[in-house]
């Protein structure tokens, strides 16, 4: 079982035993599906999609930010973005474009829909996608949780976090 695993585990690392953290982090690396591809995103512009500019919510941190290694990232609220002032600030960079349950946030998925047929972008559901897929986007990327350790373990699968 897991218990005998992880005394093994401890017994053969010898004094630094496997914390939480990083069996959360191993759990979330493997979580990660990746659809599409994912190359070459080193300079994108990250997007994060929010529901509304709520304090609440910018207590908690989720998301790529965090884990970015060079990246700009901005926020935006999904239901007030534009696609033309999105791309002009990418300018050449592909676009990262980071939401929890984005197929059920208000303009979410007519904002992912909108950007992806006009723009590179790979697309990151930290929420459960369902059925959701964005159809034009060049990958599509599933955490299932919006942890610090799923958006680290999404961060390393697009190449963004060291």
């Amino acid at each position: 079982g897991l218990a005998a695993a992880l005394a093994a585990a401890r017994r053969a690392a010898g004094p630094s035993p496997i914390t939480p953290i990083d069996l959360g982090y191993a759990a979330a690396r493997r979580a990660v599906r990746v659809e599409g591809d994912v190359a070459g995103l080193g300079r994108s512009l990250v997007v994060r999609l929010d529901a509304a500019t709520t304090i609440a919510q910018g207590r908690v941190p989720w998301g790529l930010g965090p884990h970015l290694a060079g990246p700009e990232e901005i926020r935006v609220v999904a239901a007030e973005a534009d696609v033309a002032a999105l791309r002009a600030r990418a300018g050449e960079r592909p676009i990262v474009l980071v939401g929890r349950h984005l197929h059920r946030l208000p303009g979410g998925a007519a904002l992912v829909d909108a950007l992806t047929a006009v723009h590179p972008v790979v697309v990151v559901e930290m929420g459960w996608p369902g059925r959701w897929r964005p159809t034009s986007a060049r990958a599509f990327v599933t955490t299932y949780g919006a942890s610090h350790a799923n958006g680290r373990a999404a961060a390393q699968a697009l190449g963004l976090a060291p």
